[in-house]
């Protein structure tokens, strides 16, 4: 069985709200993965995909590295939640994560095989952090992945940039935007 999965990343508070958040992104780039989401949420666009936040949880320990991230997303803090303009419904997976690439999590990748998951759509950000290590990870482990880049974003064109070059590279198919054509992303 070919299935499609929706890996929504990061979409929480200290990264997409410009006023509360402790590391957004570029404003209009936040709007643009809000959309996307939201679309992919209430099944406007990729029908039929499964959809599976991804959200990031710092442990309060990790004092260093919290430093650097300015305290971004650290667990249970209020920047940490998913952001509240996220139509977030009941029965939708969630993974946490405390690293760049979501499949830091031991369950993710035995999950998405189990649901018979070949094709791996993302949205998010950091388009040069965690949405291109989570592609390329997803690309060693066999997974074609697709990523929107109307649908990520990051706080910098020469980030956007480079990881557009990185996902290329990698062989990660950019598009535009979250249409596609039926054969691009099998539906269960």
């Amino acid at each position: 069985m070919n299935r499609s999965a929706v890996l929504m990343l990061d979409l929480q508070v200290d990264f997409l709200d410009l006023q509360r958040g402790k590391m957004p992104v570029d404003a209009a780039g936040a709007l643009r993965v809000i959309a996307a989401a939201n679309a992919v949420l209430r099944d406007e666009a990729l029908p039929g995909a499964l959809r599976v936040l991804i959200v990031n949880a710092f442990p309060p320990s990790a004092t260093i590295a919290n430093f650097f991230r300015r305290g971004a997303a650290v667990d249970g803090s209020a920047g940490a939640a998913v952001d509240p303009r996220i139509a977030v419904r009941p029965g939708v997976r969630c993974f946490t994560k405390e690293s760049s690439s979501a499949f830091t999590h031991p369950d993710l990748d035995p999950w998405l095989r189990a649901e018979g998951v070949t094709t791996l759509w993302m949205l998010g950000v950091f388009a040069e952090g965690c949405v291109r290590a989570t592609a390329l990870d997803a690309r060693r482990r066999g997974f074609d992945v697709i990523v929107p880049t109307t649908a990520i974003a990051t706080n910098a064109s020469w980030k956007a940039a480079f990881a557009h070059w990185a996902l290329r590279r990698a062989g990660v198919k950019l598009r535009r935007d979250l249409d596609r054509d039926l054969d691009e992303a099998p539906r269960s």
